[in-house]
């Protein structure tokens, strides 16, 4: 099982170089258009978010995200568990190298250009000014970023969430597709394929049933509840939570999830204020 994600800067022809990666190792390649089915299978209650993250801005909507941070985390994670449990992926942006970085295998790309390159080239793509150009450029990178540093408090320019750097201001989209598939071909751990997927699909299922937790009890009662998967089916709760009916709702919820084979709920009550 190949899984690939790769981060890039607007104009560093990351989008193009991950396509050409995914045709020369015969992955699927999932960029926005593939991100619309998964973001149309949202709970209703978070359609505006799932928008937001299949098309990465959407500044207007931060301040309202920031407010329920916790539950849009666990919900952008699941959508990434889930996209990668495919396997065989490429897969670009929305904080994928961040929920994916640790585990085996995953191979996380970062792909970059100097300003005057990456402004050149919109400017011929879009053909439009310099100074358009710019702002465009300004605008969408500040988006992504902001978005993923609000859902994740991770810096996504941390060089250590990545296998490979790149920058292509001297590499044609072909060769810099070529540089990756080497390096990921060089890689010393494979991962077993079928043991990956059953952990992802695992990792998916929790972090589905996180969100509706955060959501049914509000994010400020369950932002110490916390919801690990295991194979088969079995949903494993702990942490914290202030009332013993919350306890027992949080159990609720997870057996009643589709999918859910056994609950093991470690939740502790305690009488301690917790802030958000």
């Amino acid at each position: 099982m190949r899984i690939i994600t790769i981060s890039r800067l607007v104009g560093s022809q990351g989008d193009e170089i991950a396509a050409k990666v995914a045709e020369k190792m015969g992955l699927e390649f999932v960029g926005r258009t593939g991100l619309h089915e998964l973001a149309m299978s949202c709970d209703p209650e978070y359609k505006e978010a799932c928008t937001l993250y299949e098309t990465e801005h959407g500044p207007s909507f931060f301040e309202r995200l920031f407010f329920d941070r916790p539950s849009h985390k666990s919900l952008f994670e699941a959508l990434t568990f889930e996209q990668a449990s495919r396997g065989n992926v490429v897969m670009v942006g929305r904080g994928a190298q961040i929920v994916l970085h640790d585990l085996p295998g995953v191979f996380c790309v970062g792909v970059m250009g100097s300003r005057d390159v990456r402004v050149r080239r919109i400017m011929e793509k879009l053909t439009i000014s310099r100074d358009e150009a710019e702002h465009y450029m300004d605008k969408y990178d500040a988006d992504r970023i902001n978005l993923i540093k609000l859902i994740f408090d991770k810096d996504p320019a941390d060089p250590l969430l990545y296998n490979l750097l790149i920058n292509t201001d001297h590499y044609s989209v072909d060769n810099a597709a070529d540089v990756i598939v080497h390096a990921v071909n060089s890689m010393d751990m494979r991962p077993d394929g079928t043991t990956l997927g059953e952990e992802l699909k695992s990792k998916a299922l929790a972090k589905r049933i996180e969100t509706l937790v955060r959501k049914k009890l509000t994010s400020a009662a369950a932002i110490h509840v916390e919801i690990t998967g295991l194979p088969g089916g079995i949903i494993r709760i702990s942490g914290y939570i202030r009332e013993k009916a919350d306890k027992a709702r949080v159990e609720k919820i997870a057996a009643e999830y589709p999918g859910v084979t056994k609950v093991d709920n470690n939740l502790s009550v305690t009488d301690l204020s917790f802030g958000v």
